[in-house]
């Protein structure tokens, strides 16, 4: 018996297995928007009760937290797959010093500024001016993260080479042991116009969430459409390499996010399920041997994404998710374990 506040999970779950109730008492599953707060009372009075989030999950969900942890997987600098952020509330003499570092060096010094919790680029600001930056910290908390100058585009026939980025959707199952899932299908998100370190403030360059302006051409592809085409463009990266770089970022990510015990890592609260969202992009590093690779950079990680697009398209979405988390059974699911 599931009870749940959502629409789209309430409009496409079909599985047999799973019926509904307006009686969040009798549930066996809580599946809400809101964010669950109580979980001493529930552990105390109903521990075999299922809920779709973790304790302590907003170290992933809020910008400043997921550059912490990740810190955890590459030292002071960060892992590879993060750009190199810093708080702005806490870290501004560190990002000052780190800046005027690169500046000395000559190296590129665009960063992007978000806010710790807002989404589809709310307050978000491009720019290579150390005094626009620390301005910046005065309209709400933020985070400020290197800008990746050299993003792997994609051709667009209509406009040309393009910054897109990538989502995709992954299933915890569990925190302690890690087990992940992704799902088998991602969507993917590309700029209106071509790019370039330039036009800062235009949105249709810089920026990939074109589905909330108004009056803005959504470019849609879908991933089995994507993979021939980005294949033709980067005929030494196919997409299959690609992704086991991706997924091998995610279990780093959720490794370094569940290693340390509550309130530092992820509570590993047993009858805890979750999906989460990750947007990424690609850019162009080289390896320690010298090759240029595409090296997958997370941008956010999402709490309780929207599903629209995923139940529009693959109407059985909800049915693998609830058949992956809550029935531990994958076989006809469209899934991969990733942990």
């Amino acid at each position: 018996r599931v009870f749940t506040d959502i629409q789209q999970v309430l409009n496409n779950l079909t599985h047999p297995r799973f019926v509904f109730t307006d009686n969040e008492g009798e549930a066996d599953i809580l599946y809400n928007f809101s964010h669950f707060k109580d979980y001493r009372k529930l552990s105390e009075e109903k521990p075999e009760v299922m809920v779709n989030q973790f304790p302590c999950e907003n170290l992933l969900t809020v910008k400043d937290c997921l550059a912490s942890i990740a810190r955890r997987a590459g030292g002071p600098d960060g892992p590879t797959w993060l750009p190199r952020t810093f708080n702005l509330q806490t870290e501004l003499p560190q990002f000052i010093s780190y800046f005027q570092q690169r500046e000395r060096r000559g190296e590129d010094n665009h960063w992007i500024c978000k806010p710790w919790n807002l989404a589809r680029s709310l307050d978000t600001h491009i720019t290579n001016n150390l005094n626009s930056i620390i301005r910046h910290r005065e309209s709400s908390p933020k985070v400020v993260c290197k800008y990746i100058e050299e993003p792997v585009l994609f051709e667009r026939e209509d406009v040309g080479l393009v910054k897109f980025d990538v989502r995709y959707v992954v299933l915890l199952r569990s925190a302690r042991p890690l087990r992940l899932y992704s799902y088998d299908v991602f969507w993917l998100r590309f700029s209106n116009r071509a790019f370039s370190l330039d036009d800062l403030d235009d949105y249709e360059k810089h920026f990939t969430v074109m589905n909330y302006a108004p009056g803005v051409t959504l470019k849609q592809v879908h991933c089995e459409d994507f993979i021939p085409l980005f294949e033709k463009q980067y005929p030494e990266y196919p997409w299959t390499m690609v992704q086991a770089s991706i997924f091998k970022t995610f279990a780093e990510l959720f490794q370094v996010a569940s290693s340390k015990p509550a309130p530092l890592g992820i509570c590993d609260y047993p009858s805890s399920r979750a999906i989460y969202a990750i947007d990424l992009m690609l850019k162009w590093d080289t390896s320690r041997d010298g090759k240029r690779i595409m090296q997958p950079q997370i941008l956010e990680v999402n709490f309780n994404p929207d599903c629209d697009r995923a139940c529009q398209y693959h109407p059985t979405f909800f049915n693998d998710v609830f058949s992956t988390l809550f029935l531990d059974e994958t076989d006809n699911c469209h899934v991969t374990r990733i942990v």
